[in-house]
């Protein structure tokens, strides 16, 4: 094996650290030595088994990763950033296709192009979905260990749960006995109190609106805290996580970062041992070989690419396109699935938003300074202090007839059908003050793909969402919608709610009067990424004749190829994937090391 390259980064907030990493673009790298395990992808799946495999020492693994080294990048160091804006550079700038049925816009859909991948760019948000979610993916895949109460160990497993950015005593905003203390991931709750805080949490009752200590504990329904990845008012990553210098610093672990993957190739039969890539820049390409396997974990929107692109999917198609089939699995980026989010906003007189940290270059670079100095303040604290999950209202006539339609597919008993996020402003610069909700629907029907562009095979991939496709998700955010009116029609809200925007108040009008008319145009204009996409590579039952990888995520009719990544979650599991996708990737590290 070559010998690796001591990388020096330096930040401005930070001593002089050092990391053991390769850059493809400059550095000699490690291609005549067969690893065990190739892994493709080195986002929040790729991470953290990369991090688990070689705990064994006598078990190799090289990671690749298309991005960057993400030590010195501050803008996915402090939280607020989210706000703010993370670089191009650090992203995959991918965007929908047309999308038909919200008016034919196209919609940016941000992916993490660095090491730590989306973990380093999302909305830190975290949310381990309900039981009935994990309990459905067991009977769904014909494996009891995706059920919940496996799950949950792992859960524990993972995060360390720290004291929030200020410190404050946060006794009764979760529950200890179901979360872990010593794991990699830093996680934590609101640091940085909001006048919006009080105002939701004075509307709660115990019957409409419940508070929800921990929406964590498996039962999601009701309002309460929001858990961040933050620890110390920094975003944790992925990256920070579970590839920090102690890790990175082990012999069998090799991570090469700027390695654009292109094709996974087999050199004998049905057996993939082979990842072919290329540095970034530069379109010469490179091999290197994996002895026991290769495993994709490049994300729900680039795994089933680099497979279209190897030849594995659907064969007449593939075909089609020149592309040499080698094996023929027609699930291969179709059936996918993502959170309907949208947003709406009111103008608000008062002054304790973020707002000011958008618009005013003096509040933003105070905001900064303090959080340079002590990790606190607004730019420590998360996108959202407060949320809530709910079902819809069953005593309502129209909700029993979407449920009763609908029977077979939506959410389980403690399981949401519709988020609620509160919001301490606008969610771009603006000239005002406001208050935002986000509203997501939690179970989509609506399914989607990722496929290869025919005139441009080797081009981007085409991201179709397929957004309010299907007519029950546009019922549910009719539903959340008008819960959220109701949850905001008293005070202290008429007091603290001004001019309703972006047609809003249009909407608002019409409320009661059965006419949807404005509803939906809001909806479709204001749809968005949810930025929770999965089941482009799905998990099935062992001999099904559908999905891409069974139960212990081998590819179908393949050897030696495995899919660990959000891609193989059938559905959406709960609010957001992110922390469903650390818990996968640790179960799938023991089913890796037990095939050993």
């Amino acid at each position: 094996m070559l010998k690796k390259t001591s990388v020096a980064f330096l930040t401005v907030l930070a001593p002089l650290c050092a990391a053991v990493v390769y850059d493809a673009t400059f550095d000699a790298l490690p291609l005549s030595t067969k690893h065990d395990y190739v892994i493709v992808g080195g986002g929040v799946a790729g991470s953290v088994v990369a991090n688990r495999l070689t705990e064994n020492s006598n078990v190799s693994v090289l990671l690749l990763e298309a991005g960057p080294f993400h030590k010195g990048v501050i803008e996915t160091e402090v939280p607020f950033y989210f706000w703010l804006g993370i670089p191009s550079t650090y992203q995959w700038n991918y965007t929908t296709v047309p999308q038909s049925s919200a008016n034919n816009r196209s919609i940016g859909y941000p992916r993490g192009h660095i090491l730590g991948g989306s973990s380093a760019i999302n909305g830190l948000v975290y949310d381990r979905a309900a039981t009935s979610d994990f309990d459905k993916l067991a009977n769904m895949s014909g494996d009891s260990g995706w059920a919940w109460e496996s799950m949950l160990t792992y859960y524990e497993k993972l995060e360390t749960f720290g004291p929030p950015s200020d410190g404050h005593n946060i006794t009764g905003q979760f529950d200890p006995s179901v979360h872990g203390f010593s794991g990699p991931l830093g996680v934590s709750l609101p640091g940085y109190s909001q006048t919006l805080d009080s105002l939701v949490l004075e509307t709660l009752n115990n019957d409409t609106f419940p508070y929800n200590q921990d929406s964590n504990s498996g039962n999601e329904i009701g309002f309460g805290w929001q858990v961040s990845t933050i620890h110390n008012g920094t975003r944790t990553t992925a990256a920070t996580a579970y590839l920090a210098d102690n890790y990175l610093a082990r012999p069998n672990l090799d991570v090469v970062v700027n390695a654009f993957v292109t094709r996974v190739l087999a050199s004998n039969g049905s057996q993939i041992d082979t990842v072919e890539f290329h540095a970034v820049g530069n379109t010469t390409n490179l091999e290197v070989q994996a002895s026991q396997e290769v495993i994709m974990s490049a994300g729900s929107i680039n795994t089933p690419y680099i497979l279209l692109s190897s030849g594995i999917g659907d064969n007449a198609t593939l075909s089609s396109m020149n592309i040499t089939p080698i094996h023929h699995l027609p699930s291969v980026g179709q059936n996918m699935s993502d959170t309907t989010v949208m947003y709406v906003s009111w103008e608000v007189s008062s002054n304790d938003t973020f707002d000011p940290l958008l618009n005013n270059e003096t509040a933003r670079a105070e905001a900064f300074s303090e959080w340079n100095a002590t990790r606190t303040g607004r730019m420590a604290n998360g996108v959202i202090n407060l949320s809530g999950m709910l079902r819809m209202n069953d005593s309502d006539p129209t909700v029993q007839s979407i449920y009763q339609q609908y029977s077979e597919s939506v959410a389980g008993s403690n399981d949401a059908d519709f988020e609620m996020l509160f919001i301490d402003g606008y969610i771009s610069t603006s000239n005002s003050t406001y208050f935002s909700m986000l509203y997501g629907v939690l179970s989509p029907l609506s399914r989607g793909s990722i496929t290869l562009n025919a005139s441009n095979p080797l081009g981007p991939p085409l991201i179709d969402p397929n957004y309010f496709a299907s007519e029950y998700d546009v019922l549910v955010m009719r539903q959340a919608l008008l819960t959220g009116f109701n949850f905001l029609s008293s005070e202290p809200w008429t007091s603290y709610l001004g001019t309703p925007v972006n047609g809003l108040a249009e909407v608002i009008s019409a409320v009661g009067t059965g006419d949807f008319t404005a509803m939906d145009e809001l909806m479709r204009n204001g749809v968005q990424n949810g930025a929770h996409l999965v089941a482009t590579s799905s998990m099935s039952p062992y001999g099904a004749d559908w999905g891409v990888v069974d139960p212990d995520l081998r590819v179908k009719g393949l050897n030696g190829l495995r899919v660990v990544d959000a891609s193989v979650y059938p559905f959406v599991p709960g609010g957001a994937t992110q922390l469903p996708t650390y818990c996968l990737a640790e179960r799938a590290s023991d089913i890796i090391k037990g095939s050993q």
